[in-house]
């Protein structure tokens, strides 16, 4: 998600014109503030006061007028900026903050309680060093993780932050969502060339009925959704923001363009994949809730992952993750391994080659629901220049990056927030950094 900074500049324009003008584009600045600061306190575990101080830093100044209300005993976060734009976050054990919308979020099954499985540790001095030095240089780092051969061998962290910290995702959660497509269809629980189940494209002459689960993935949908974080009536930010069920504002849009023959990278698609897995399992009696930790996070070993839902109770799959640094550099470690995870298979066979091969039309950046190092048109740079073409990426807003190296047999996790700059320009050099001295 990018930034919000003109967005907030709107509000406070529109607060100055009118309160009943203002209230629904002031939900945007309140309904962030709520979300992010219920997670924060009551998922990651960090004080109200350090949320506070550091966590809406450089977005704009005004956010600093906004009231916040933080309850732990019913796990409830309330805001407004001016007694407008009033927000609600709830916190449910297992599940995290979901924002309440036209009412109490759905009622969700209990979760079964994952065994946390640790990761070998055979620190290297010399990448110790590196990574110590970055997270000193205030880049905004708030977690380093190098992971070869399965092994820790270095690992570093801010000041407030540890490795039991669970870490937002934000748009990494894309990635987990295109695993969990890839374990139904190991399952055959669907068929990428198929249609998803989709109510609002089951018109017999309803051209979005040609849009298959292979087009979702690659985000070439032809979608008109609006993937802009400017205007506070955009699609993405009434998704995110105002809306009970995120998948299906993005359901609901047009087509711009007939499936397959655009690339445009919006997070309503992959809520859209979250909203019709759900069906597809839910139709053929499979617990969507619980299958993500038994088929995925549970193999793995991944304990501290919480993936949050909308208020209708689909998981947000496009922006809300949480997991420490190591479990998602276990997740990385997963796709290094060809989905093969202590013998065990959990993502189909060639499921890793598919993630990686490049969606037409995205001048080589994208694959299924993950990025990719190479070069593009027109002298376009790699994100990561030092590191070789066949690297793949989870990345999400602000810096979330799980960066997967196959010829050495590597990952590399940074987590953190990185605001004045691009985030890849302080995490760039440092990830080359670590490659080289391997």
């Amino acid at each position: 998600m990018a930034r919000l900074i003109i967005v907030f500049g709107v509000i406070a324009a529109l607060l100055i014109g009118g309160g009943i003008v203002a209230d629904p584009y002031a939900r945007v600045g309140a309904g962030y503030m709520a979300k992010v600061l219920c997670s924060e306190v009551f998922v990651a575990g960090r004080p109200e006061e350090a949320v506070l101080e550091h966590e809406f830093d450089d977005i704009n100044p005004f956010l600093r007028f906004a009231t916040t209300t933080v309850d732990p005993s019913e796990g409830i976060v309330l805001a407004s900026i001016f007694g407008l734009g009033r927000s609600e976050a709830v916190f449910r054990r297992g599940y995290g903050c979901t924002l309440t919308v036209d009412g109490a979020p759905s009622d969700l099954p209990t979760l079964h309680q994952v065994t946390d499985l640790p990761l070998a540790t055979n620190a290297d001095p010399a990448l110790q060093a590196i990574v110590d030095g970055a997270i000193k240089a205030e880049d905004g780092h708030r977690a380093l993780l190098v992971l070869r051969g399965g092994e820790i061998i270095a690992e570093a962290y801010a000041d407030g932050f540890d490795k039991d910290t669970p870490f937002l995702s934000w748009s990494m959660a894309k990635s987990i969502t295109s695993a969990m497509v890839g374990i139904a269809v190991e399952r055959d629980l669907l068929d990428l060339e198929t249609p998803p189940l989709v109510p609002e494209w089951q018109g017999a002459d309803d051209p979005r009925r040609a849009i298959t689960w292979d087009n979702l993935l690659k985000m070439q949908t032809g979608l008109a959704f609006e993937e802009d974080y400017v205007d506070p009536t955009s699609d993405v930010l009434q998704m995110l923001y105002d809306a009970q069920d995120m998948g299906g504002v993005a359901a609901a849009q047009s087509l711009a363009h007939d499936p397959g023959t655009y690339w445009y990278y919006a997070s309503g698609t992959t809520n859209i994949i979250q909203r019709a897995l759900r069906a597809t399992l839910e139709d053929q009696g499979v617990s969507y809730h619980r299958f993500p930790g038994d088929v995925l996070f549970g193999p793995l070993g991944a304990a501290s992952v919480v993936f949050e839902t909308d208020p209708s109770g689909t998981f947000v799959g496009s922006s809300y993750l949480y997991a420490t640094a190591r479990d998602w550099a276990k997740l990385g470690q997963l796709y290094l391994l060809d989905g093969v995870w202590n013998g065990q298979r959990v993502l189909p066979e060639g499921w890793v080659d598919y993630s990686r091969e490049i969606a037409a039309h995205s001048d080589g950046f994208y694959g299924a629901q993950f990025w990719l190092n190479h070069p593009g048109a027109e002298e376009r740079q790699k994100y990561f220049p030092r590191i070789p073409d066949e690297a793949f990426i989870m990345a999400g807003h602000d810096g979330q990056y799980v960066l997967i190296v196959p010829d050495k047999d590597l990952v590399l996790v940074r987590l953190g927030i990185t605001r004045t700059v691009e985030p890849i320009s302080v995490t760039a050099p440092v990830m080359a950094e670590l490659y080289a001295a391997l």
